[in-house]
C-alpha cells in the first residue's frame, strides 16, 4: 500500500500583519445639522419608609419645641401665682391683725344678748336615731353567668 501523504496548509497570516484601518483626515457629515447630546438627568431615587421617618423625626421635634415654649411659659405664670399668694397672704395676716385690734369681743357679746341670742351651752340638744333599710346584699353570680352577660352587653 502507498504511504498517504500528509497536507499541510500553509498560513498566511501572522500577528499583526494585517493592514490597519486608516481615519479620515476629514470627517464625513452625516447629516445637515449637528447632533445634540443629550444630558444626562441624574434621579435620585428616595425610600419612602425613610422619608416618612424623616418627617415623623422632624415633627416630633418640632413638637418637643413647643411643649418646651409652653413649659416655660407655665412655670413663669406659676412664679406669678406664687408672688400673688404671698402677697394676699401678707395681706391677710395684716388684715387679722387689725381685726384683732378693733374688734371688742364684750361688745359684740352686749349686741348679741341684746337681739336675744343665747350661748351655744345653754340651748338643749336632742339627738336622733335613724335606721336605714337594709340593702339586699347582692347575689353570687358565677363566672359563667359574667361571661355571658358582659358578652350580651358587647353584642346587644
Amino acid at each position: 500500500m502507498a504511504n498517504r501523504v500528509d497536507i499541510q496548509y500553509v498560513q498566511f497570516y501572522s500577528a499583526d500583519s494585517t493592514a490597519k484601518r486608516i481615519a479620515p483626515a476629514i470627517p464625513v457629515h452625516t447629516g445637515a445639522l449637528p447632533q445634540i447630546k443629550k444630558r444626562k438627568v441624574r434621579r435620585v431615587y428616595l425610600d419612602p419608609v425613610a422619608a416618612l421617618g424623616i418627617v415623623v423625626a422632624v415633627s416630633m421635634m418640632i413638637m418637643m419645641l413647643v411643649g418646651l415654649s409652653q413649659l416655660r411659659s407655665e412655670r413663669n405664670r406659676l412664679a406669678v401665682m406664687e408672688q400673688q399668694v404671698e402677697i394676699l397672704h401678707q395681706k391677710n395676716m395684716d388684715l387679722q391683725a387689725q381685726y384683732e385690734k378693733e374688734c371688742n369681743i364684750d361688745q359684740v357679746k352686749e349686741i348679741a344678748l341684746a337681739l336675744g341670742m343665747v350661748p351655744g351651752r345653754e340651748v338643749a340638744h336632742s339627738s336622733i336615731e335613724v335606721e336605714l333599710p337594709q340593702t339586699e346584699e347582692p347575689v353570687s353570680v358565677s363566672i359563667w353567668n359574667r361571661i355571658g352577660t358582659f358578652l350580651t352587653g358587647l353584642f346587644a
